[in-house]
């Protein structure tokens, strides 16, 4: 199945898919980034943000998806509270590492479904 981007070009959704799934990787990093104290991870969880919202900004799709919106959300969290050992403990980075690992799963489906739909 092809899917519109932003600018009327269109790209195959398995492409989305496997971003989807490159993407749980890189989330599941901010875990042991966070258990070892690595003074990187703010950066690279602004990086890994605005990548998605580069994304969100290409593809169509994904750019009304709550599901994206989510995962946007959590990142933006983290961001902002990693550093609070109060607000954000290394248990709940745990938690919303998990999380959003499981909503990039879901969309990940999500397309490798709608493709299996229209063949």
């Amino acid at each position: 199945m092809m899917l519109d981007t932003i600018n009327g070009n269109q790209i195959d959704s398995e492409i989305l898919s496997n971003y989807f799934k490159s993407l749980v990787n890189r989330f599941f990093k901010i875990l042991p980034m966070k258990e070892q104290r690595e003074e990187s991870l703010v950066t690279y969880m602004i990086n890994l943000r605005d990548e998605l919202l580069g994304a969100e900004n290409i593809i169509a799709s994904i750019n009304s998806d709550p599901s994206y919106l989510s995962l946007v959300s959590i990142l933006q969290y983290l961001i902002d509270n990693v550093d609070n050992s109060e607000e954000c403990s290394t248990k709940k980075v745990r938690r919303l590492v998990f999380q959003t690992i499981s909503v990039c799963n879901k969309l990940r489906a999500q397309y490798e479904y709608k493709e299996v739909i229209d063949v």
